[in-house]
């Protein structure tokens, strides 16, 4: 009989080196990022670690990320010593134990498939999900 089971990781800083907003924000010139998420903290407006999310919906320096600086930003994130590894390993324990990995995050979905592409299916990877205007992205 096989033994299922659910295996759960976040994503920043958990298999990565590096928060994706530092990361972000320096693709984009932007260098007081721990500051603006230091405000968000001292009024209590965002759940730790969904504070990028927040800051590309509604910070006007934040406004000009686009689809591709997500996907370069997900290129640039440094992760944790054998990431890879794990999930093969996770993969290849035989018939008697399968693990289903997935990473959760607050994360932009677009970074964290991007860093962890041909390491973890896109299926398999839940983020902050955005909705784009067709229109003004072409």
């Amino acid at each position: 009989m096989t033994s299922k089971f659910l295996l759960a990781s976040d994503f920043d800083q958990t298999l990565s080196f590096n928060d994706s907003g530092v990361v972000l924000s320096e693709l984009i010139g932007f260098h007081s990022f721990h500051d603006k998420v230091k405000g968000l903290a001292d009024i209590n407006l965002v759940q730790q670690g969904a504070e990028l999310s927040y800051l590309i919906l509604h910070d006007p320096d934040f406004r000009r990320v686009r689809l591709e600086h997500l996907v370069e930003t997900g290129r640039r994130i440094r992760l944790k010593h054998d990431v890879a590894l794990f999930a093969r390993v996770l993969d290849n324990l035989g018939e008697e134990h399968k693990f289903n990995f997935n990473v959760i995050s607050a994360a932009p979905q677009e970074i964290v498939q991007s860093a962890l592409e041909g390491i973890v299916p896109p299926d398999h990877i839940f983020g902050t999900r955005f909705r784009y205007n067709e229109r003004r992205a072409k």
